[in-house]
């Protein structure tokens, strides 16, 4: 009677369904504005961990603030002032700003120089003579260039580095951002949290799933129409970020030029309106989308195609006649999605 009783249980189970629905996930978010710009924290929880998921903002938000100053240029406090303060001689940094230097190095090599941390003497050559309305000569241009490179830098071990020239100067405005999401990442995943959005300006690292439990959607934003969404990609546990024109630039006698310069020439890249870059981690997505701006379609192209299917990317370009034309990678229509 008993096991009569189990298999009527059993076929009523499956039948009706012995257990309930998982409960939806919670969307918990905030946002603050840092890095020069607005940071948005999404996370998808179940609502008993919704304590414990704002714990977890408020670890993360100290370790963006603690990058914010730490790697900022203009912040005298920083490592990079310090180090720039000790021109050419010997200087202790923190452990995270010197393994910063030292993959910048690394990604300099792999991307043939054209992602380079010594550009600041370039850049600010070019703000400055923004500011009296001209452009800087070609000798001018070629004795700052006599001391940007990466093998200008070097490393000595413990977090020590000095930099053979005085007059080079590091700029991590092109790794910063993308090092901090991971951080944030790691910090949620360490939390035991596995489905989030991290939205730095831009630059975007999702974690699992949407709280629908579907990959999550990002729009890539239209190069010259402010506002409008030209591609749509579908990502679980990688980064997107975009390089381009579109937000800053240098403007002289009228005439826009990108704020990218190109290490190689000095000059400000042309061609690539925006290039963006789908990657495992927000660091490589935000180096690497710098680089593709600077380096040609094909190289970029050739540079991504390179790597794993977990890398893509999409290039836009003007040409003469002021028309758009597209470079997907290999690998981009994995990830893209019509919409």
């Amino acid at each position: 009677m008993r096991y009569t009783f189990i298999l009527f249980v059993f076929f009523l189970c499956v039948l009706q369904g012995c257990s309930q629905k998982p409960e939806p996930l919670k969307k918990v978010s905030e946002a603050r504005p840092l890095m020069g710009t607005v940071i948005r924290l999404d996370m998808c929880v179940d609502s008993s961990k919704v304590k414990a998921a704002r714990k977890a903002y408020d670890e993360a938000w100290l370790r963006l603030e603690d990058i914010s100053w730490r790697m900022n240029v203009y912040d005298k406090r920083s490592d990079l002032s310090k180090i720039h303060q000790a021109k050419s001689m010997m200087v202790t940094t923190s452990a995270d700003t010197y393994d910063i230097i030292r993959r910048s190095i690394n990604y300099s090599k792999m991307t043939r120089g054209a992602f380079d941390i010594t550009i600041w003497p370039l850049l600010k050559l070019w703000r400055d003579y923004q500011d009296r309305n001209t452009e800087p000569s070609i000798l001018e241009i070629r004795e700052v260039k006599k001391n940007i490179g990466s093998d200008m830098i070097e490393l000595w071990g413990n977090n020590q580095l000095k930099l053979k020239s005085p007059e080079t100067q590091l700029d991590l405005g092109g790794i910063a951002k993308g090092y901090s999401i991971d951080e944030v990442a790691k910090i949620f995943r360490d939390a035991g949290f596995e489905h989030f959005h991290i939205d730095a300006g831009g630059d975007i690292y999702v974690g699992g799933f949407n709280c629908a439990g579907q990959p999550w959607r990002i729009g890539i934003r239209h190069p010259k129409e402010l506002g409008k969404i030209i591609g749509v990609v579908e990502l679980s546990n990688q980064a997107l970020t975009t390089s381009g024109n579109y937000e800053q630039y240098i403007e002289i006698n009228d005439k826009k030029f990108s704020h990218i310069i190109n290490p190689q020439t000095g000059y400000p890249q042309e061609r690539v309106v925006s290039a963006s870059v789908i990657a495992p981690s927000a660091e490589e997505a935000d180096v690497f989308s710098t680089a593709l701006t600077v380096l040609s379609t094909e190289e970029g192209e050739a540079f991504i195609n390179g790597l794993n299917p977990r890398y893509a990317s999409l290039v836009f370009v003007e040409n003469a006649l002021n028309q758009l034309e597209e470079y997907p990678s290999k690998h981009f229509k994995k990830y893209q999605i019509k919409h």
